[in-house]
């Protein structure tokens, strides 16, 4: 930031601190999900539902006290819709020419059937 050679104008602030908080963010959630949540072996009974087992209504506004199933939050999923959607994008290109690049020696298959033959 205090260097010579870097132009330290808003936009290079701006786009310093969107880093900054994006690796904050995601040492944090490293942090959260560090931790063993157990999901994988809870009694699929004791999982909350959506109906309540007496009169109508919610788990979630009945049982307040009820904890927390699994680590994962919304923002995880996002996080990783958009970085698989943009890690996609990024090698269309690299992927299609490896698809196409597979099927290059059966192209000239039937020249090479004959003059092998």
């Amino acid at each position: 930031m205090n260097s010579s050679q870097m132009d330290t104008g808003k936009e290079a602030v701006f786009l310093y601190g969107k880093i900054e908080y994006s690796i904050e963010q995601a040492l944090n959630r490293v942090e959260r999900l560090q931790q063993e949540d157990y999901y994988d072996v809870a009694i699929p009974a004791n999982r909350p539902n959506t109906k309540a087992e007496l009169g109508e209504g919610s788990l979630y506004v009945e049982n307040v006290d009820l904890k927390p199933q699994s680590l994962l939050r919304e923002d995880d999923i996002e996080i990783f819709t958009r970085s698989t959607s943009y890690r996609n994008k990024v090698s269309k290109v690299v992927n299609k020419f490896m698809s196409r690049l597979k099927w290059l020696p059966l192209m000239h298959r039937y020249e090479i059937f004959e003059k092998a033959l």
